[in-house]
């Protein structure tokens, strides 16, 4: 049933408190009661919004997409090459409360089949496959401004930084007091890498 949304601000609050909870207490634990408590909004509210939980988290996976999308952006904008991808890398990665925020709720849906359906529903355009393609073209700047050998694959390191992201934020494992060590190593195997790939 397609439902007409009355206040688009409501909705989004809604969306944000489901976020917060799922940050900290996961999926399965996230109800529809504690998210209209987080929300400050009534049972009924949430539900006038939302068919049911699914519907909630897939907005929650959406939100959480969106907000990585935004701070890689506004890290990024104006730059090429090298630069943007190192940008690119420290938005993505869990260096303040925020950013550790949007990795636990990754994790939390890691290996939930909803989510999975979610990703394939909505394509290679949303989350991992966008990132990997935005990621591909600014490995081929790089290329093409000569900062990077001609030879190199932007494909295979892509998927590379990609895997250097993924390692460096399950390092931080939902901790925020493991923050500053993240961000230490984070700097330093970032430099490195892409002070090796420019030889």
């Amino acid at each position: 049933m397609v439902r007409r949304i009355r206040d688009p601000e409501s909705r989004r609050r809604v969306i944000a408190a489901a976020w917060r909870l799922v940050a900290v207490q996961g999926v399965h634990a996230t109800t529809m009661r504690g998210i209209a408590t987080e929300a400050g909004v009534t049972t009924g509210a949430v539900t006038h919004y939302f068919e049911d939980k699914a519907e909630v988290m897939a907005s929650v996976l959406r939100y959480n997409n969106k907000l990585a999308t935004v701070r890689v952006f506004e890290a990024t904008a104006g730059k090429s090459g090298l630069k943007a991808i190192d940008q690119f890398a420290k938005a993505m990665l869990p260096l303040d409360e925020d950013r550790l925020k949007s990795w636990t709720v990754w994790l939390a849906f890691w290996g939930q089949h909803e989510a999975h359906k979610l990703v394939s529903r909505e394509g290679a355009a949303a989350g991992y496959g966008a990132f990997s393609e935005w990621l591909v073209q600014a490995f081929r700047d790089a290329v093409a401004a000569g900062e990077l050998p001609e030879d190199l694959d932007p494909r295979y390191e892509s998927d590379r930084m990609q895997v250097l992201i993924g390692g460096l934020g399950l390092m931080a494992g939902g901790a925020p007091q493991l923050l500053a060590d993240v961000r230490r190593r984070s700097r330093r195997m970032l430099t490195e890498h892409l002070a090796a790939l420019g030889g």
